[in-house]
């Protein structure tokens, strides 16, 4: 999905369907709000001015990013362009003190 300062991957809403106990689907309404939701979170992490932390993961530089109240999420982005898009890409989404 292209809105917002993120390319939001499908992995990135299939994680955060799990974290928030619904279905795992990759198409549909329940994966439309949960994408929309993943935009509004990303909007807000961006406007608070929080700073990333630069950390390896897979192989590639990302950037991990504490997500907004109260969940606190773990944001994973990728900065560099994708085969998916060029923006920066929110490819993870993990519990608060999850690992990486």
């Amino acid at each position: 999905m292209m809105r917002g300062p993120w390319y939001i991957s499908v992995r990135a809403v299939r994680d955060y369907l799990a974290l928030t106990g619904q279905p795992d689907v990759t198409q549909g309404p329940i994966f439309d709000r949960a994408s929309e939701a993943l935009i509004a979170m990303a909007e807000t992490t961006i406007a608070s001015g929080r700073q990333p932390v630069p950390i390896n993961t897979a192989g590639a530089r990302a950037l991990r990013y504490r997500g907004p109240s109260p969940q606190r999420y773990q944001l994973i982005v990728v900065p560099a362009p994708r085969a998916e898009g060029e923006r920066p890409q929110l490819v993870r989404v993990l519990p608060s003190h999850g690992h990486v």
